[in-house]
C-alpha cells in the first residue's frame, strides 16, 4: 500500500464523511487549533468526538481539502480517512440515532470553539439537565441517569464534610437552574439550549411510542458521555460530576451514599463546581430561596414567609459559601471521629416544613431540642415576637456556644441557648406552648409531654420502624395524642441522654460500598449479615407496577408497619446488587437474612412501568422474599397509591393499652409509647 493510501477517506455510512485528525502537542487539540478547525468547517454540518489525543471528525461533505490546508498551516499534524460506525443501538435505534446526530451537529461548533475555556463541566450540567427535564424524567430517574454515567467512569473517593456539602449544593443549583437565563452567556447559548430541549422532547416521544430499542435513561446516559466528551471534560471530572448528580437525587442528609464503586487510591476531586446562578448578594439569594419554597408549597403562611425573609441564614453559617448556605441542602457543622455527620443545619425545605407544622404564634413559649447553629431558633424567635420566648437545647457545649454567638450577632434577644439533653426537655421554664425536635427519635421522649401546655403541640421526627420515619405534629386527644400534621422527614438521631437512638451501620463484606442501616429494635444478626450478599439469592417479582411519578412513601410505610423488623435503607453499589434505585434499596431483615427491593422495566397498553421485585439472601432468603412480595401485593390490593392518606394516634403509660385500631398490624409498640396508624382501605 502506498503511503498516501492511508489518507483516503473511508466509505461513508449514514451520509457522513469521517476522518481522524491529530494536532501538535500531547494535550490534544489546542484552543487555537479547535477554533481554526471550526472556522474552516463553517460551511457545513459536522460533529466530533475527542479520541486518542485527537478528534474523530464527521462532516456532511468531504473535508479532505480543509484538513490538508490545516496540515499545511501546521495547525494539524496529520489526518486519516476512516469509516464512520454510528453507535445506533446505544442511542436507541435508527430513530434515536437521527435525534443524536441533530443534537451532535447543533452542539459541536460551540463545544469545539470553547475548547480550553473555563466552565465546560458546568455548561454541560446545565445543558444535560435541560435534556433530562424535557425527556420527562422525574428527579429519581434523573438520578438514575447520573448513576448510569458514573458506572461507566472510573471509581472515585467522594469528598466529605463541608467540601461535600458545598459541591452537592452547587450541583443542585446547576441541575435546577433555568439554563435559558444563564447570565453572561455566549451568543449561541440560546440555540444550544433549544437543541437540548428539542432532543429531550423527541426522545420522550420515541419512548412513549415504543420506538426506542434501548431504555430511555440508558440512551440519555450515553448522550451525557458524548456531551462531556465534546466539551473536553476530563474523565475524572465526569466521574465526580456523575457522583454529585446521583447524590443530589438520592442521598439523605446524614451521609454520602455513593452509587459508584469506591477506591481508596483514587484522588478524584468532586468539589470543583462553578456557580452560574445570577444572584450573589445574600439578600437576593434569600429572596430566591423564599420564592422557591413558596412555589413548592413548603412555605404557606405569611408569618413563616416573613420570618424566612428576615432571618439571614448565611449569618448562621460563618465560613460557608453563601450559595451553599441558601441552596436546597443540609449543611453539616459537626462530624464524629469517623467523619460521620452528627449535627447540621437542615435543608431549607425541611426547616420550612417543620415551622409550618409547629404553628408558633406571638407570645408563645417554645422549647427546641437541637440547637445546631441557632438558625431555626432565630426563625422561631421571629414567629413568637412580641412577648414570646424560645429556649433551644443541645448536648454539645461547642454547639451551644456557637449558637449563642450567632443568635447574639443576629439580634435574637428572645432566644436562649442552653446545654442539656433535649429528650429530657428544660423543665425550668415549662409549660411550653410548642415543643419542636430538630433531631430524630426512635420513640416519644416521655418527659417532654409533661412540659407541654394543655393545648400545646409537639413536633417530633420519629422513626416508625427501621429506617422509615415521619415528622409528626401531635396534640392532646383525651388521654392520648393525635396528629394534626404528618410529613416525610429524616433527621440526624438524638445522641446521648435519656432517648439515645441507637443506630448501627453494617458495612457489607466484599467488593463495593454497600451499607445496611440497623436500629436497636430490629432482630438482626449484624455479624452474620455482613456476608449475606455473597450468598445465593432468591428472586421474586410481585406483579405490582409503578409508573412514572408514583410515590414510594406509602408502600414503605405499609411495609414498615407489617414486617416485624420494618425496612432498612441499604445504600451503595457492588457487582450483582440490583437495587430499585440508583442510590441503593430498602431491605427487610430477619436474623441473618435480608430481602431488598428491585424493579424490572416493561411497557403495556398504559405505557412504561416498573414491576416491583424482591431479592432475598441468607438462610431464609426464599421465605423472606416471598413474604415481602406477598405484602407488596396485599398493599396494592387494599391500599395502593390511591387510598386515603393515613392518620396517626399515640399514647403512653396506662393509656397505651386502650389505644387500638381496626387492623392490629398497624399497632406499633415502642418502649415508651404505642403508635397506631388509622389507614382506610381503598374503596
Amino acid at each position: 500500500m502506498k503511503d498516501e493510501d492511508e489518507r483516503l477517506p473511508g466509505a461513508a455510512e449514514e451520509g457522513w464523511w469521517s476522518a481522524s485528525v491529530w494536532f501538535a502537542g500531547e494535550a490534544g487539540v489546542s484552543s487555537h487549533a479547535a477554533q481554526a478547525l471550526c472556522s474552516t468547517l463553517a460551511d457545513q454540518r459536522f460533529h466530533f468526538v475527542r479520541k486518542d489525543g485527537g478528534l474523530r471528525l464527521r462532516t456532511q461533505h468531504c473535508a479532505a481539502h480543509h484538513l490538508d490546508a490545516l496540515v499545511a498551516d501546521q495547525v494539524a499534524t496529520r489526518w486519516v480517512g476512516t469509516v464512520y460506525e454510528p453507535e445506533t443501538e446505544a442511542f436507541g435505534g435508527s430513530a434515536g440515532m437521527a435525534i443524536a446526530h441533530a443534537l451532535f451537529c447543533a452542539d459541536s461548533p460551540s463545544a469545539l470553539m470553547e475548547t480550553g475555556a473555563p466552565g465546560a463541566r458546568e455548561r454541560c450540567v446545565l445543558l444535560l439537565s435541560v435534556l433530562l427535564r424535557h425527556a420527562g424524567l422525574d428527579p429519581f430517574e434523573v438520578g438514575d441517569v447520573w448513576t448510569k454515567l458514573g458506572a461507566l467512569r472510573p471509581p472515585l473517593t467522594p469528598p466529605a464534610g463541608s467540601a461535600r456539602d458545598s459541591a452537592v449544593a452547587a450541583m443542585r443549583r446547576l441541575m435546577n437552574a433555568d439554563a435559558q437565563h444563564r447570565p453572561n452567556a455566549e451568543a449561541d447559548w440560546a440555540e444550544r439550549v433549544t437543541a437540548f430541549t428539542d432532543a429531550g422532547r423527541r426522545l420522550r416521544s420515541l419512548a412513549d411510542q415504543g420506538r426506542l430499542t434501548r431504555g430511555l435513561r440508558a440512551v440519555l446516559a450515553h448522550h451525557a458521555v458524548f456531551a462531556f466528551n465534546r466539551a473536553g471534560v476530563p474523565i475524572d471530572q465526569q466521574a465526580a460530576t456523575a457522583w454529585l448528580g446521583s447524590h443530589v437525587a438520592f442521598a439523605d442528609r446524614q451521609d454520602a451514599d455513593v452509587s459508584t464503586h469506591l477506591s481508596a487510591h483514587s484522588t478524584t476531586d468532586a468539589t470543583r463546581m462553578e456557580t452560574m446562578t445570577s444572584a450573589t448578594d445574600p439578600a437576593d439569594l434569600r429572596d430566591e430561596l423564599v420564592n422557591r419554597l413558596v412555589g413548592s408549597g413548603h412555605l404557606r403562611t405569611p408569618e413563616a414567609i416573613a420570618a424566612f425573609r428576615e432571618v439571614q441564614r448565611d449569618r448562621f453559617l460563618p465560613g460557608v459559601d453563601q450559595h451553599a448556605a441558601y441552596a436546597e441542602d443540609a449543611v453539616s457543622i459537626k462530624h464524629d471521629d469517623t467523619g460521620d455527620m452528627i449535627s447540621c443545619i437542615s435543608a431549607p425545605s425541611i426547616v420550612a416544613t417543620q415551622l409550618e407544622q409547629l404553628g408558633a404564634r406571638p407570645g408563645h413559649r417554645v422549647l427546641e431540642a437541637g440547637a445546631a447553629t441557632g438558625y431555626n431558633a432565630a426563625l422561631l424567635g421571629r414567629l413568637v415576637a412580641p412577648g414570646g420566648h424560645v429556649w433551644t437545647v443541645d448536648v454539645d457545649q461547642d454547639l451551644v456556644e456557637g449558637a449563642r454567638k450567632n443568635l447574639a450577632e443576629a439580634g435574637a434577644s428572645n432566644v436562649t441557648a442552653v446545654l442539656g439533653d433535649g429528650a429530657a426537655g428544660w423543665p425550668d421554664h415549662a409549660p411550653y406552648d410548642r415543643i419542636q425536635f430538630t433531631v430524630g427519635a426512635g420513640d416519644v421522649p416521655a418527659r417532654i409531654l409533661d412540659q407541654l401546655a394543655p393545648h400545646g403541640r409537639l413536633v417530633l421526627p420519629m422513626r416508625i420502624r427501621g429506617s422509615i420515619s415521619r415528622s409528626f405534629a401531635f396534640e392532646r386527644d383525651g388521654d392520648a395524642w393525635k396528629t394534626v400534621s404528618c410529613e416525610m422527614a429524616t433527621f440526624i438521631p438524638l445522641r446521648k441522654g435519656v432517648c439515645d437512638d441507637v443506630y448501627t451501620r453494617v458495612p457489607m463484606a466484599g467488593e463495593g460500598n454497600v451499607l445496611l442501616e440497623t436500629f436497636s429494635e430490629q432482630d438482626v444478626d449484624r455479624e452474620a449479615i455482613r456476608t449475606v450478599l455473597d450468598q445465593q439469592q432468591a428472586k421474586v417479582y410481585s406483579g405490582v407496577k409503578f409508573r412514572q411519578g408514583d410515590p414510594w412513601e406509602w408502600l414503605y410505610l405499609y411495609l414498615a408497619a407489617v414486617l416485624p423488623n420494618g425496612l432498612s435503607r441499604m445504600p451503595g453499589a457492588r457487582p450483582g446488587f440490583t437495587p430499585h434505585f440508583g442510590w441503593g434499596s430498602m431491605a427487610a431483615l430477619d436474623g441473618g437474612s435480608l430481602a431488598y427491593l428491585t424493579v424490572r422495566e416493561g411497557e403495556d397498553a398504559q405505557g412504561r412501568f416498573w414491576e416491583i421485585g424482591v431479592i432475598g439472601h441468607g438462610p431464609c432468603a426464599d421465605e423472606l422474599a416471598e413474604q415481602v412480595a406477598g405484602e407488596i401485593v396485599a398493599w396494592d390490593e387494599g391500599w395502593g397509591n390511591t387510598a386515603p392518606s393515613p392518620t396517626f394516634r399515640m399514647a403512653l403509660g396506662e393509656a397505651r393499652d386502650r389505644l387500638k385500631t381496626n387492623d392490629p398490624r398497624f399497632v406499633i409498640d415502642k418502649p415508651h409509647s404505642r403508635l397506631v396508624i388509622d389507614w382506610p382501605r381503598r374503596s
